[in-house]
Parts: C-alpha cells; structure tokens; sequence
C-alpha cells in the first residue's frame, strides 16, 4: 500500500530509526490500539456507526497478518458524550492499556478535554467523529497532538450555505442548531455566507442537544414560511426535528449537517426523510475509488452500504495504522511526527477522488463536500 520511501521515513521519524527498529520477535501478543466513543447517551447513534469504522478497519489490517507479526487489539471506550468521563478513558487507555495512539472522540468538548491529557503523555488522537474546528484550534500551530482527516465544521457549514442557495434555491433560510460548539460554527457560517450569496436568514433559534419536543419552535417557524431550513446537530436531534417538522405542517427543504445521513436517520425520521440533505464526506457511490472499493468490501461484512460515519471511523483507524507500521514499533511520538509529515500519500476513503491524509500545520485535512440526499428512502448522492 505504501510508497513511502526510506528517504522519506528518515526526514519524518528522525535519527533514531537509522537503527533498526527493535521488534522482538517472540512477542507474538496483541498491539492494543485505544479508541473512544458515545456508546451511550444522546450521541450513541453516531458512536454506533463510527464504532463500526473503526472495528473494519482492525478487522482488515488483522486480515493483512496486523502489524510486525502481531494482531491488534481495538480497546474501546464509553465516553458517553461526557468531557470528564473523556479524560478518565484516555488516562485508562495510555497507564492502563498503553495504547501508543487512540481514535476519538466524537463530541467536540470531549475531544478538547481528552486532547489535553493525551499530549501530556505524548500520545495522539485521531478524531472519532468531533468536527467542530475547536477541536484543531487547540492544537498547537505546527505541533498538533489531535489529527481530524476531513474538512471542519467552517469548511462544512460553508459547503452547505453555498448549496442552500444555489442548488436548492432557498431565499428565506430559517436556521436551527444545538449549542455545541459543532452546531455553533456550523450555524455561524450559514449565517455568514448565505446573505452574501443573495439569500435572507429570517430565523435562527438554538437548542440543547437531546432535546425531545421541537412542536413549539417549529410551529414559531412555519409562520415565517422559509424556503429551506438548515439543521446543525446530531442525528437523533435531526431525526426528531425532521419528524416534528411534518407533523405541524412545516413544508420547507430541510438540510442537514454533515454526519445527520444514515440509515439509522432515515429509520428514526421514517417518510419524513424524503428530501432530506446534507453536505457529506462520503456515500458508497463515491467517485473516490478507493471510497467505492471500501464501500464495496463494508456491504459485503455488513449487509448495507457504508455512510459517512463508518468511513470516517475506518479512515482514522487506518491511518494510526499506517503511521505505526511506517514507523517500524508501536512508538507513540514517533507515530504523531508520523501522522503529522508523512502520510500525505496515503489515500482516505472520504472526499473526492485522490484525497489522502495530507494534514495541516494545525492537524485537520480539507476537501470539498458533496451533497447526499433521501431518494425513495435511500441515500444518494446529488
């Protein structure tokens, strides 16, 4: 898979791999790899779909003989959504486990807080899911300790404003998003670029995530009579406002963030989903390649097609991988100075064709979006 040259992997790890990499090869147990998720709680629906990511892509490298002869062990845990449950699971994870990299999370104000401890003991994290751009901005500008291979929340709230106007022909935008920093910066660029691009907000209204009765909020909204309604959020969230929404005669396109499309969205909303859209990384009938082939092998172990959530899990999993096996041992800083400088050939299953993890100074890959939306109760895309 790889075509990283030796010349490369010394300007990236530095002088300590000119010695051989010592593996010891009577040790034949499991490399534990750590990751992270809201197996629980109101983001569970999400962490169930990245867990599968996450869990294909152990399967595969396994499948491949894992990495120097040895199988790796995914050690999972529940953050359930919360920032001090997050930062317990990373320290078990690194004393525990000593996992030399960790996959997570998928709440952005986890993933801030368990950043923290994890470049404490020098270990990198690879989202799980967290978009909102807080979570590289607290990166250290050309030291980043968190890697997000996709484009951020401004890059997918951006994508999407664009689209409202110009591909739905929204002129009256009503916008809907929790108070996540996600759904925030999502809505703050809807907000931002959808005057610019000829169109009115005439409404923005917050709510908490896990809220369960939106009846209010949308009856306000059916007055004002927009053209499209943007929701930034979580699929739970998304699926019950989408079903509200048909429930009080609210007529409008509705669109929705990035990680909402899933076959678990599409259950929960029921008819209400028809037309639903978002801006998303990734469908299985990607013009990516490497995307469709991953799509392909995902239906065949799983029995339905692989979205957003399971792509963006199987890539991160993949490239702390990679960045372990380019190493040559299971070396937690060498593996960050890996990921940070030396994976720009490695090719992600999410974007448009050719896109790999050519990550930023400050850890995030960017690329544009594509726009998925329900046809006869199945994702597609436009």
């Amino acid at each position: 898979m790889s075509t990283f040259s030796r010349r490369q992997m010394l300007s990236v790890i530095g002088a300590s791999v000119a010695a051989p990499a010592v593996v010891r090869a009577q040790d034949t147990s499991p490399i534990k790899i750590g990751g992270m998720l809201p197996l629980s709680g109101p983001a569970a629906i999400e962490g169930a779909q990245v867990r599968k990511g996450y869990e294909f892509a152990v399967a595969e490298a396994n499948a491949r003989g894992g990495v120097f002869g040895r199988k790796i062990e995914l050690v999972l845990e529940d953050d359930e959504g919360n920032a001090t449950k997050g930062v317990n699971a990373v320290r078990k994870l690194i004393e525990r486990d000593k996992v030399p990299f960790i996959i997570g999370t998928y709440p952005t104000a986890v993933c801030v807080a368990a950043t923290k401890v994890a470049r404490e003991y020098k270990v990198a994290m690879i989202s799980g899911g967290s978009t909102a751009v807080a979570g590289t901005d607290a990166n250290t500008v050309g030291d980043p300790w968190f890697f997000r291979p996709w484009t951020d929340s401004n890059g997918q709230g951006a994508d999407t404003a664009k689209a409202i106007v110009h591909q739905f022909h929204g002129k009256k935008v009503a916008i809907i998003h929790d108070l996540t920093n996600y759904g925030v910066t999502l809505a703050d660029q809807a907000a931002a670029i959808v005057p610019k691009e000829g169109s009115t907000i005439v409404a923005r209204e917050g709510f908490n995530a896990g809220e369960k009765d939106f009846s209010t909020l949308l009856t306000r909204l059916r007055t004002l009579r927009p053209d499209v309604v943007y929701v930034a959020g979580w699929a739970g969230d998304g699926a019950t406002i989408v079903r509200q929404a048909a429930e009080v005669g609210l007529r409008a396109q509705f669109i929705g963030s990035g990680s909402m499309l899933s076959d678990d969205f599409i259950k929960l909303a029921g008819p209400a989903s028809e037309g639903f859209a978002v801006a998303t990384l990734y469908e299985a009938t990607t013009p990516n390649k490497v995307g469709r082939a991953f799509g392909e092998r995902f239906k065949a172990v799983y029995k339905h097609e692989a979205g957003t959530l399971n792509s963006l899990g199987f890539d991160s999993t993949s490239i702390g991988i990679e960045a372990m096996r380019r190493v040559g041992r299971p070396d937690s800083a060498a593996i960050q100075q890996m990921i940070k400088g030396g994976m720009k050939d490695f090719p992600l299953v999410q974007g448009p064709d050719g896109t790999t993890a050519a990550f930023d100074d400050k850890g995030g890959v960017t690329f544009p979006m594509f726009i998925a939306i329900v046809k006869n109760g199945k994702r597609t895309l436009s």
